[in-house]
């Protein structure tokens, strides 16, 4: 039992002057960036949109899962094979890559790990679900079209030390600027027309770059769900409140209350529809009819107003003729008013 104890004391005083007083124990190297003495390490990039499931003009953002595959070549991992290796993300080099305009609930659902073929060839793989943000011009709104962009960015690598670009295997497979998307998707209120892929770099501050990669869809906007919803009830509204120009003045109460319940109607429409249309600093298309609805439902309780009070003095043949007048002025005011509005 005694040899024992000075044994055990020996070997931890061996291990404990080894730590004190012996060469420091080397950690594995870095992982390097390939080819960092011939230039920017080139990185092919493919895009699949394997969902849209949603565009959110009124929070400016859409949501979407998104593949996407990064190729390079690292000399360093070549190995004999002819099995492909794989190993953990943060055992090899890669690009430190974010997606700058990813919204708080975007979320990475593949392993972070590798595949290197014998050549050295490394493929990484991810898929993105989640919402990424997108400012929209909304001008034109509901009948406009817009860009929607995924914006890959690798932090700490200029353009000059990584090239991130369509990959090339993808682009000679048969995949057009190495970016597709599943001809099933989520999204019914908007038609994709087109798809894109290109390097962009991304200005973090003036005068400083990093090197990006910009995944974009165009899509243009299915308005029926509007004409349907939005702008046919409120021409309903406006044509109810020139009944009253068949309602001859001296019937003023018949008038008035048809006038003040096509306002009432008006009010509570534009309470049903807040929550379909975005809150923005300036006016969409579909804003300014509505303003434009809104004012000649108002004018037209005015003169309601003004042909009563002229029958109620005596004048009864001013009235009628201002009513008249009103069958036409009124309804060719707001065609007028609505094709500017429309093909502005």
């Amino acid at each position: 039992m005694t040899h024992n104890r000075i044994f055990s004391h020996l070997c931890l005083a061996i291990f404990l002057g080894s730590i004190a007083w012996g060469e420091p124990v080397p950690l594995p190297p870095s992982p390097q960036r390939p080819g960092a003495d011939s230039g920017p390490t080139k990185v092919g990039v493919t895009a699949w949109f394997a969902d849209i499931s949603k565009i959110d003009s009124a929070a400016q953002n859409f949501s979407a899962s998104l593949i996407f595959l990064m190729r390079w070549n690292d000399s360093s991992l070549a190995h004999p094979g002819p099995e492909v290796k794989t190993y953990a993300l943060d055992q090899v080099w890669h690009p430190r890559w974010i997606i700058a305009n990813g919204g708080g609930d975007l979320r990475n659902t593949l392993p972070e790990t590798v595949d290197v073929a014998p050549d050295g060839e490394v493929v990484y793989r991810q898929r993105l679900i989640g919402t990424f943000n997108q400012p929209l011009n909304l001008r034109r709104f509901p009948f406009d079209s817009e860009v929607f962009t995924a914006n890959l960015v690798a932090l700490g690598s200029s353009p000059r030390d990584l090239e991130l670009a369509p990959d090339a295997q993808s682009i000679a497979s048969g995949l057009k600027g190495a970016v597709g998307r599943s001809q099933k998707i989520t999204m019914q209120d908007w038609r994709v027309t087109a798809l894109d892929a290109r390097t962009t770099p991304y200005a973090l501050v003036p005068g400083t770059e990093l090197s990006g990669y910009d995944i974009s869809f165009t899509a243009t906007r299915l308005p029926q769900h509007y004409l349907l919803k939005v702008i046919l009830p409120l021409i309903l509204i406006v044509f109810m409140s020139w009944t009253v120009f068949w309602i001859d003045p001296t019937l003023g109460s018949s008038q008035i209350s048809v006038a003040v319940t096509s306002m009432l109607t008006l009010i509570a429409y534009r309470f049903a529809i807040g929550a379909d249309v975005p809150k923005l600093p300036y006016l969409t298309l579909l804003d300014a009819f509505i303003l434009l609805g809104t004012i000649l439902v108002f004018l037209s309780l005015i003169e309601v107003m003004v042909t009563t009070r002229l029958a109620l003095n005596d004048r009864v043949k001013t009235a009628r003729a201002i009513d008249r007048h009103a069958r036409w002025v009124f309804p060719l005011t707001f065609a007028l008013l609505s094709a500017l509005c429309f093909v502005r």
